[in-house]
């Protein structure tokens, strides 16, 4: 008895296969389309590139805890900057004077796109008032052509709450995304 079954025939139990051969280029594009979307998103982006600022402004306090930064510099290739920062610290000892604190700071472009950066911050007492940090940072977020950027690095800080003033280098590396 023969039963027809797309282009399948079976035949008083033989089975002659003809539609998996036909399936076979299908299946390859399919696995090869697959494989392509894994890799789509990762070369839109940039290569890692290095990356160093450094800005200089004045900080002003908003609470007990909390600080505003602003001020301007350069973020190498990027160029000319202007910088706003939050701090809020986390921790100050109390034998040894040593504050931690979290500061999330946004670099703006003159064409209007930025970066944010998440610091994890030690400064450490020089004098009263005056503060030396040290930061690893990693990139949160960005708009306009620095949306979807990625990096890291390490910052230092110099703080005077006495003058009100700071000045802060990063250096790392930033790929662009797209």
């Amino acid at each position: 008895m023969n039963a027809g079954l797309g282009n399948e025939t079976w035949a008083a139990g033989t089975k002659v296969q003809r539609r998996g051969w036909r399936l076979l280029p299908l299946v390859a594009l399919l696995a090869l389309g697959l494989a392509g979307l894994g890799t789509g998103s990762a070369s839109a982006a940039t290569p890692p590139a290095p990356f160093k600022a450094t800005v200089t402004g004045t900080l002003t306090p908003t609470s007990d805890s909390t600080f505003a930064l602003a001020g301007s510099g350069k973020a190498g290739s990027l160029g000319k900057v202007t910088y706003v920062g939050n701090v809020q610290i986390t921790n100050v000892d109390p034998v040894t004077g040593v504050i931690t604190d979290t500061l999330v700071e946004t670099l703006t472009l003159p064409n209007g796109d930025t970066i944010t950066l998440l610091c994890q911050q030690v400064a450490l007492p020089i004098r009263p008032g005056v503060y030396n940090g040290s930061d690893q940072w990693v990139v949160i977020g960005g708009t306009g052509g620095l949306a979807g950027a990625t990096g890291s690095g390490v910052g230092e800080t110099h703080v005077d709450l006495n003058r009100g003033t700071f000045d802060k280098s990063s250096t790392g590396t930033i790929a662009i995304g797209s």
